[in-house]
């Protein structure tokens, strides 16, 4: 798997098409071994969830960028990343691992990140209904220790239709709702990774049952 960060770590400092193409079979074998790498982990994550009949590429992003509307024109991405969830790349909310593999910056996150109004009035109103059951979730010791604080954009004041006394206000704020834990370049050569990754996001599963209960 060495090839995965060699090749990003590379492609960091020679963001630029020229390079790339005359670099293609490096990137390809690159970009096999992260779908090999995804192919295991969704086998240990599918004996606790329903994945279908998934496979690695169905989950994994395009490398090139959109550069039309962003300030940055780099041609490419400096990761390799994955949506594992039973619709693949296509499931932005609902259950759903994302995986980002970036020398020094390798995470999974897990939550909801670009709610739309409707997704994220439920899920405001689920907190007022029942912000205990999230609570002793995301407030766990167990829970904490792996994924830290709830991250995402928040407003600066309370939302439409809340009061700013709210006893909830600290959850209601938010628009985004979702956590992530970090892994080191050294973790994904460890044989045992995706059996440790599956971990991870079985203890994170009850924050997006949580979410998911919003939706219904």
């Amino acid at each position: 798997m060495k090839s995965i960060y060699s090749f990003l770590q590379q492609l960091s400092e020679n963001n630029n098409r020229p390079w790339f193409e005359e670099n293609r079979e490096t990137y390809e074998t690159a970009k096999s071994e992260a779908e090999e790498l995804i192919t295991r982990c969704i086998a240990e994550i599918g004996k606790f969830e329903d994945l279908g009949d998934l496979k690695a590429k169905q989950t994994m992003f395009r490398i090139y960028r959109d550069v039309r509307f962003s300030k940055n024109k780099d041609p490419f991405k400096k990761n390799f990343s994955s949506m594992i969830s039973r619709d693949g790349k296509r499931a932005m909310t609902g259950f759903g691992y994302y995986l980002h593999f970036e020398p020094g910056e390798s995470f999974m996150a897990a939550g909801v990140y670009e709610p739309s109004a409707e997704q994220l009035a439920r899920i405001r109103q689920e907190i007022d209904y029942n912000a205990d059951d999230l609570r002793k979730v995301i407030e766990n010791p167990d829970f904490a220790t792996v994924f830290g604080v709830m991250q995402g954009a928040q407003l600066k004041t309370a939302p439409k239709g809340y009061p700013k006394d709210h006893p909830e206000i600290d959850l209601l704020r938010y628009n985004q709702y979702y956590f992530s834990w970090k892994f080191g370049d050294d973790d994904i050569l460890k044989k045992d990774f995706p059996e440790i990754l599956a971990v991870k996001c079985r203890k994170i599963r009850p924050f997006l049952e949580f979410l998911n209960r919003a939706m219904d």
